[in-house]
């Protein structure tokens, strides 16, 4: 890697579809792209390499695994990250992705990412936009929402971009989450609107579970607040009432 920030150590896959899942909001894409690595039974075929990326290895399920990895099967790749990346390496990276989508002609390009919405919303909507107006009435055709104004920050807005300049089809969509914590319903719920887009035969049956368990800890929690509030408005009366 001379005179490079930034190297892709991945095979040449023709036609691929590319499908991003760094971490941000919620942590959507990141817990969507691991989610589909592990349940199509994807393998890891390539990384990224650059002497600005923190020294680690991580280790999973027994071996150690870089922090970026790319997954594959057939002609689909998954991009995922398990740190967060600065802001200029996200800039390197996503040209050498877009280059290489380019060189491979791929057929298209999803990235995930979460929309903060401040407020806990029963029923969770996908935000999203292509790279080109034309292709938003596909994402309209798969009941999302289009992002008329805003920004779009990360990998996701980046590699957007990046994908524009090369003439690539490029999507970004965008889960509603409340923002604070990670977040499975809305990673479901945008793997659900990628089914309407690509055809992946996978059940978000295991997300939904494990967002039913993290608002159960949540009204658990909630619960155990207000008894305890409640006990020190009691106290408060008792003394000074």
């Amino acid at each position: 890697m001379e005179n490079k920030p930034v190297e892709l150590v991945l095979p040449d896959i023709n036609e691929p579809v590319l499908i991003e899942g760094y971490p941000g909001i919620g942590l959507v894409g990141h817990i969507a792209g691991n989610f589909l690595a592990k349940e199509l039974d994807m393998e890891l075929i390539g990384h990224v390499e650059s002497p600005f990326l923190p020294p680690m290895a991580l280790v999973l399920e027994g071996e150690p695994a870089p922090p970026l990895r790319f997954y594959g099967k057939d002609n689909l790749i998954v991009a995922v990250a398990d740190i967060y990346v600065t802001p200029t390496l996200v800039t390197e990276i996503a040209r050498e992705l877009a280059a290489y989508l380019k060189r491979n002609r791929a057929k298209k390009v999803i990235s995930i990412g979460g929309i903060g919405t401040g407020m806990f919303k029963e029923e969770l909507d996908v935000w999203g936009v292509g790279a080109r107006k034309e292709l938003n009435r596909e994402l309209e055709n798969a009941g999302v929402k289009i992002l008329q104004y805003g920004s779009i920050m990360g990998m996701s807005g980046q590699l957007l971009w990046e994908a524009r300049k090369k003439g690539l089809d490029a999507y970004v969509l965008l889960g509603e989450t409340f923002g604070d914590r990670p977040d499975p319903k809305a990673a479901a719920k945008v793997i659900e609107t990628i089914k309407g887009i690509l055809p992946l035969e996978v059940s978000t049956e295991p997300l939904l579970q494990e967002a039913r368990i993290i608002e159960e800890q949540l009204r658990r929690m909630h619960e155990q607040m207000e008894q305890a509030r409640q006990r020190a408005q009691k106290q408060y009366e008792n003394i000074y009432l």
